[in-house]
């Protein structure tokens, strides 16, 4: 094979860069914030306090959050992945090995994640300045107090980058099965039912751990079980979303006469899996804020009435510290959604590209693919939604029903902010209209 071929083949192109640059601000931003969770669930583990409460706060932060940053990183390099199909099949069919183009591919989109976790990490060393303006048991946090374990700072990194590496492989697993099913998309994915089912009773059994939660159960018990329910419940979302997503799609499709909403129907049965991944930020965020905006809600009710007088100074400290646990996962959550939107609106047209050059040459306007493509993401955005706040009301249900009664100001707050997570989305989608433009004025080579 001719080597000069293969450099014009896996030399980037005006796509390839734009995805480049996003995967790399994804990558650094990942590990950005992969860093400050750990720095904060050291600080509320490290407090001179016997309270369990700051060990249920470091363990929630963390096992709340492992799973988007995760998804972040690994959905950002799949994507990466699946942009270089063409040109990766394109070698596969001038006589390149199966071997050879998946180390080509896994090492492109390797040394890209991995230059954003260094870029991420360098500039972690800032955190612990910027996160000791926090207060957390009722003192400032000291710079010199949030500096991470050597083994930690250097096991991370490397976690994030072998995440990247493995998410790289699973993504260009079509390419390396067949260059001619790759582009003719031969493999298309089959859902069964045992998924919802499978949803269904991980969700009992959480549900009956947290309503028969006992005090007598000791607090690593207690930590675990809260662990699992929530680890558990929310890889739940992941089995069961796909499969959700195919039903609802596939019912619209058979039902609309809009080809607008034909298209974007469509566009979601040819890979639930994917089009899950695109909003499962999003989902993750509103399991999140569910039942933790109704925590702030109920702590502030009491702190303002009389049950404070009976409390000790420790759980007083311990109910103001949740409030930043809680401000940190909102805010963590939405910059994860912002990243994660960003990068697969722009990734989706660049993939699709060929759907959207035929489209314009049968004579569709640019203005009703920009009403598909807004349709396809707002049904994706509404399923995500609704069933991840689904989820955490029947997981945390009297904690919800509770602040609905005594603070349903702060419901209605939660409520906002999802409406923002959804105008969000909204707004990638609109921001990535100069990408579509740019592919339908080159179709040939979708630069």
């Amino acid at each position: 094979m001719n080597p000069y071929a293969v450099f014009l083949l896996i030399r980037p192109s005006r796509s390839s860069v734009l995805l480049a640059r996003l995967q790399l601000l994804a990558s650094g931003t990942t590990t950005l914030l992969a860093f400050a969770v750990a720095m904060l669930a050291a600080a509320f583990r490290n407090v001179p306090t016997e309270e369990i409460g700051y060990t249920v706060l470091a363990v929630s932060l963390v096992g709340l959050l492992i799973v988007p940053l995760l998804t972040l990183g690994s959905a950002t390099v799949r994507l990466a992945a699946r942009s270089r199909d063409d040109r990766l099949a394109t070698l596969r069919l001038l006589g390149a090995t199966a071997g050879q183009v998946r180390r080509v591919a896994v090492a492109e989109v390797t040394a890209i994640a991995a230059a954003g976790v260094l870029l991420g990490t360098a500039l972690a060393a800032a955190l612990p300045f910027l996160l000791s303006l926090l207060t957390i048991y009722g003192q400032p946090l000291r710079a010199e107090d949030l500096w991470l374990p050597w083994w930690v700072t250097t096991a991370l990194p490397v976690v994030l980058v072998m995440v990247a590496a493995i998410s790289g492989l699973f993504g260009l697993r079509r390419v390396v099965l067949s260059p001619l099913g790759v582009r003719m998309r031969q493999d298309a994915p089959t859902l069964s039912r045992l998924r919802f089912v499978a949803a269904l009773v991980v969700l009992a059994g959480a549900v009956l751990v947290m309503q028969n939660i006992s005090p007598g159960w000791g607090a690593v018990v207690i930590t675990a079980a809260v662990a699992a329910s929530v680890l558990g419940i929310m890889a739940m979302l992941g089995v069961a979303g796909p499969f959700v997503l195919a039903l609802f799609s596939r019912r619209c499709a058979r039902r609309t006469e809009d080809a607008a909403r034909l298209l974007a129907a469509r566009g979601v049965l040819e890979d639930p899996q994917a089009a899950w991944r695109s909003v499962s930020a999003l989902a993750l965020a509103s399991f999140v804020l569910i039942p933790a905006g109704s925590m702030l809600g109920f702590l502030e009710t009491i702190q303002a009435g009389e049950s404070r007088e009976i409390m000790t100074a420790d759980q007083l400290l311990l109910f103001s510290d949740a409030r930043i646990m809680v401000i940190a996962l909102a805010a963590i959550s939405f910059l994860v959604v912002a990243c994660q939107v960003a990068i697969t609106q722009t990734a989706a047209v660049i993939e699709r590209r060929d759907l959207y050059v035929a489209c314009d040459r049968i004579g569709m306007p640019v203005a009703e693919m920009d009403r598909a493509r807004r349709l396809r993401v707002t049904m994706l955005a509404a399923v995500a939604v609704l069933g991840a706040a689904g989820a955490a009301i029947a997981l945390a249900f009297w904690l919800v029903v509770a602040a609905a009664v005594t603070a349903p100001l702060f419901i209605a707050t939660t409520v906002l902010i999802l409406l923002l997570g959804l105008l969000l989305v909204h707004g990638g989608v609109v921001s990535t209209r100069p990408v579509l433009r740019r592919v339908l004025a080159t179709p040939a080579r979708g630069e």
